[in-house]
């Protein structure tokens, strides 16, 4: 899948000296002017969950949320209350959201399945046997979500179907 690039920017400085007075926009702000441009397809979708669901899609402290949001590079906000997500941003973005959110609620009752139509160019598959199967989860999931944070990727096993 593609990379996301992103994060926000460092700063923070340390004591006395004298600071020089610049008057030149710093490189960040037009980073951020860049990063706050809305694409021409960009559009807001939702999607009605469970209360099961909502609590898996947010994940402890919100991390999973933050996780798909992260991946998909789409901007995603959960309405508890109405249990509604809402999905901002491109087409594409707005799809693989979509797609990643029911990939993680598919996880809650079983096996996700994965059918050809689900790869926009952002699928690997690997088939990992059986008795690796505990090596590459790793103690409460932990080794997979390493990967994940490293390669801002999403992971999860699966059944392929056709």
């Amino acid at each position: 899948g593609g990379g996301g690039g992103g994060g926000s920017g460092g700063g923070g400085g340390g004591g006395g000296g004298g600071r020089r007075d610049s008057r030149s926009r710093s490189r960040s702000d037009d980073d951020v002017a860049v990063r706050n441009k809305k694409p021409d397809d960009y559009g807001v979708d939702t999607m009605k969950i469970t209360d099961d669901d909502a609590a898996f899609i947010l994940g402890k402290g919100g991390k999973t949320k933050e996780k798909i949001s992260r991946v998909s590079e789409a901007e995603i906000e959960l309405f508890e209350r109405d249990l509604i997500l809402e999905i901002r941003g491109s087409k594409m973005q707005r799809r693989r959201a979509k797609k990643y959110a029911e990939g993680v609620m598919a996880q809650r009752t079983g096996p996700v399945s994965i059918t050809s139509d689900y790869d926009d160019g952002d699928l690997t598959m690997l088939q990992v046997p059986q008795e690796a199967v505990g090596f590459v989860t790793g103690r409460a999931g932990n080794f997979l979500r390493t990967i994940e944070e490293e390669w801002c990727t999403l992971m999860f096993f699966c059944e392929v179907g056709s």
